[in-house]
Order: structure tokens, then C-alpha cells, then sequence
């Protein structure tokens, strides 16, 4: 996963660096060179988000998505969820959804990720292969083992024709 700076982090939240630094202060997890896991970092913010300095992260984050600064909201009564709480949550969930939507991409675009539509139509394209090369023994074997009498000749013609049919399925590409 990628590791980003107080900064970044503050950027991906809508937040500010020195509220990512109180956060790491309440056990937000960095690596040893004081970089933030981006993908563990936004888990830990989804699940265990303080709601202190609501007032100032909910406005914030209205101002970054293009709405009207938001009124001081009221203290939650009791069983009322903390918006802010809520809002720095869905925001550390929608970004950690982003950041494993791209790496899937850049892992499919190296190579390391397939589709299944892909698998099936590989393992059809071997199966289908191995199928015609191993029900063509008989027709190519048949007349040459005919005419000999010899049990070992006839074993080895046989042998030869399933180690060349085998060697072909190995060089088996995918078009």
C-alpha cells in the first residue's frame, strides 16, 4: 500500500495537518519513516474517528465539496449520531474504496490481474486444443501400428506420438 505524508493524508480527509497529527496522537498508525499507510490509515479513521473539532470538520468539508459553509451544529442529544463523525467517516471509507478501486487498476495494467472471462476462455482454448491433438492419435497411429507385428515397436510408436502430442500442448499459446 501506498505510505503518504501528514499532508497528503490531511488532503485525501478534507481535514488539516495538524488534525491528522492529533489523530496519530489517539493511535493513528504510521510506518517507521512517519509516513501514514494510506489504506490502513483511512480503515482506522472509518472505524475510530474522534469526534472532537466537529464544528471545524464539518465546514471544512462542505467548503471542499462546493456547498454553502454549514451553520455551527447543535450538541447531539443523546442516540443522535456526531455528524461530523459520521461525515470524516464516509469520507475515510469512500477514499480507502478509491485507493483499492486504483490499485486493482495498476494491478491489472502490470499483468498481475485478470479477468475470469479471460481464465475461462485460456483453460477453453487448452482443453479444446488437447482435446483435438489427443483424439487425432488414433487416426494418424492407427494405419502405422496396423502394420506392425512387433509389441515393443508398437509401444514406442505410441509413446513417441504422445510425447510429440504433449510437447505441442506445452507450446500451446493463447491467440
Amino acid at each position: 500500500m501506498p505510505t503518504v505524508s501528514k499532508s497528503e493524508f490531511a488532503k485525501h480527509l478534507g481535514v488539516t495537518p495538524g488534525r491528522v497529527s492529533q489523530l496519530l496522537g489517539e493511535g493513528l498508525p504510521q510506518t517507521a519513516d512517519n509516513r501514514i499507510d494510506l489504506a490502513a490509515g483511512l480503515e482506522w479513521v472509518s472505524q475510530r474517528i474522534d469526534p472532537s473539532h466537529k464544528d471545524a470538520i464539518l465546514r471544512r468539508a462542505a467548503v471542499l465539496a462546493g456547498h454553502a459553509p454549514v451553520p455551527m451544529p447543535t450538541q447531539p442529544t443523546n442516540g443522535t449520531p456526531d455528524a461530523a463523525k459520521i461525515l470524516l467517516s464516509a469520507k475515510a471509507k469512500r477514499a480507502l474504496l478509491e485507493l483499492r478501486r486504483a490499485e486493482r487498476e495498476e494491478r491489472r495494467e502490470n499483468g498481475e490481474l485478470i479477468e475470469i472471462s479471460e481464465i475461462a476462455q485460456l483453460i477453453e482454448g487448452l482443453v479444446l486444443n488437447a482435446r483435438n491433438r489427443l483424439l487425432s492419435l488414433g487416426f494418424v497411429l492407427a494405419p502405422r501400428i496396423a502394420m506392425e507385428t512387433d509389441p515393443v515397436r508398437c509401444r514406442e510408436m505410441i509413446d513417441d506420438a504422445v510425447i510429440e502430442a504433449l510437447r505441442e500442448l506445452t507450446e500451446y499459446r493463447v491467440a
